[in-house]
């Protein structure tokens, strides 16, 4: 069975964001294996494809992003949980930018830094409101005449009594968000294809890329309430707005009266209290859930610390991890590099072998301190090479990953959010400050951590994930925040490139037809169009789709 989406018109980027995986499929048509390919995919993993998966170039194009639901209707927690339902919405939240995402990739590679600043916009399903509009002095400002809450901020009509699921998918590009719904608490069910055991909040955090489903009960009297997001880990930034609406009640104005509480915009513990509350249900029905039951000998522990340097080579200010930053592009994609490397005469065997145009990041910082403090100068040093960043895997190999969070070079504590394309993680472990190997390890749980493939980062502390090597390819591991991407927040996580098929043909042309400059490292095109876009993704094995959602996110 296929899902096959068509886009018509000028299309110039597509970001996907999934719920459940792909299983063994290699029958993947109009994926380009080059990596300007324009198809995205969060929450979608394709097993044993010969394709690479490492796309940060497409956020400095204007996109797209398309919300796609597949659900396994075999599933029983699944079957369980559309029994607590009766209809269900998806609510996309992103920031808007009124400057080019051309422009803001611009200011971040330049000397002197540009920083991309706050959104101007918050849009829930396309709808938001650029709130200088609403007040009476306007002037150099360029406002619509009909500019009012009534017709820009959306309307999702409920029926009073019934119970929705509202999957929640965070589009954001820089904050994370808090969503709240005036008046009616939220039952979290579900986080990123995975069943949770259920419980109980009347706010919800949602950093860039995660995605979660909520169980909402319409049992207050008919009428009109707002749903509103906050931002979280930045001072400042718009408000997002969606009202929702008893049906049969009657029609008024929206207004922004008795809103939604939030937590501050720094508020850490609120967070913190989310993640200790999710919980996989059901664990050991999934295969790779042995993880959590490996000999400590037998796991191999990753720490990665990301800071900022100014790096006097590239002469760009760049986010690091454990000291190297990614530069983009090689004339060839990494996945071609890597078999060919395998494949020449006389090379190491795997994972010995040497991939030219590429860096490998070390398993443990280079320099270490006390992470809440400011980065010592010689943090900011790099190791003198330049080229893509790789985590080297062999397939089947068990692999934790602490995340350490430090300040920027700035002094601020910023938040990140995580993403590992082609695999789903277990996060095991979170704490303040700095990670002790000897102490913390011994607070993970290790029973029931909640499954996912993106987490959240804290400022100034810690986060462990734990996964199972189990997809022989080349993923990217990438901060989901595309200025810190952009600015080198990302590596390829390459494993037994030795086990794959065979690149496509048209992967090795990637060069020839690239947007890559001779002398830089650097994407320089601004666009891609097309009449029609097709995706199209093959499944293997069994029958897992049952429901297809699209949401296009857009100012009227």
């Amino acid at each position: 069975m296929s899902l096959r989406c068509w886009m018509r018109g000028r299309i110039i980027g597509m970001v996907i964001l999934a719920w459940r995986e792909v299983m063994d499929s290699k029958d993947v048509s109009n994926f380009i294996c080059c990596w300007f390919s324009f198809q995205y995919f969060f929450g979608l993993v394709v097993h044993n494809t010969p394709c690479e998966n490492l796309l940060t170039h497409a956020v400095s194009c204007p996109t797209y992003f398309v919300a796609i639901v597949v659900t396994d209707p075999l599933n029983e927690d699944e079957k369980q949980l559309r029994e607590m339902y009766d209809e269900e919405a998806i609510l996309f939240l992103q920031d808007w930018y009124h400057l080019d995402a051309q422009a803001r990739r611009t200011g971040l590679e330049s000397n002197p830094f540009i920083w991309i600043g706050d959104a101007q916009s918050f849009v829930i399903n396309g709808g938001g409101i650029f709130e200088p509009c609403l007040g009476n002095e306007t002037d150099g400002l360029a406002c619509a005449d009909n500019c009012s809450i009534d017709n820009y901020v959306k309307t999702l009509e409920v029926d009073a009594g019934k119970t929705y699921r509202l999957r929640l998918v965070g589009g954001q590009e820089l904050i994370g968000v808090n969503f709240a719904i005036q008046g009616h608490n939220m039952t979290v069910v579900e986080v990123e294809g995975t069943i949770v055991e259920p419980f109980e909040v009347d706010n919800l955090d949602i950093m860039p890329a995660q995605r979660y489903s909520v169980l909402v009960t319409m049992d207050q009297e008919p009428g009109q309430y707002m749903a509103t997001t906050a931002t979280r880990y930045r001072s400042g930034g718009p408000t997002g707005y969606i009202a929702i609406k008893y049906s049969g009640s009657p029609d008024k104005n929206i207004t922004l009266d008795g809103l939604p509480e939030h937590p501050a915009w720094d508020d850490v513990q609120a967070t913190v209290d989310l993640e200790r509350q999710l919980f996989t249900k059901n664990v050991d029905s999934y295969d790779d859930s042995d993880v959590l039951r490996a000999s400590p000998d037998s796991i191999r522990r990753i720490i990665i610390v990301g800071t900022q340097a100014n790096d006097e080579v590239l002469d760009k200010l760049r986010w690091n991890l454990n000291n190297v930053s990614m530069t983009m592009m090689n004339p060839l994609p990494v996945i071609v590099s890597a078999y060919d490397a395998v494949h020449a005469d006389g090379s190491a065997s795997w994972p010995e072998t040497e991939i030219e145009g590429t860096v490998v990041v070390p398993d443990s910082p280079p320099n270490t301190w006390n992470y809440t403090e400011p980065v010592q100068d010689s943090v900011g040093e790099f190791n003198g090479e330049r080229g893509s960043s790789i985590l080297k895997a062999t397939e089947g190999e068990v692999i934790e990953v602490v995340m350490q969070n430090a300040r920027a070079l700035n002094g601020v504590a910023e938040m990140h959010s995580f993403h590992l394309h082609g695999h789903s993680f277990y996060v095991v472990g979170m704490g303040n400050g700095t990670f002790d190997e000897k102490n913390d390890v011994g607070t993970y749980n290790l029973v029931n951590p909640v499954r996912r493939d993106t987490l959240a980062l804290l400022p100034l502390g810690w986060t462990a994930f734990r996964f199972r090597a189990n997809n022989p390819g080349v993923w990217s591991y990438h901060c989901t925040q595309p200025a810190h991407m952009i600015m080198g927040m990302a590596l390829r996580l390459v494993t037994s490139p030795d086990t794959l098929d065979p690149p496509s043909p048209g992967s090795r042309s990637c060069a020839m037809t690239s947007l890559v400059s001779d002398d830089k490292d650097e994407l320089i095109g601004t666009g891609y169009s097309s009449d029609a876009l097709g995706l199209r993704v093959g499944i293997r094995g069994f029958s897992v789709i049952a429901a297809v959602s699209l949401v296009f996110g857009y100012l009227l």
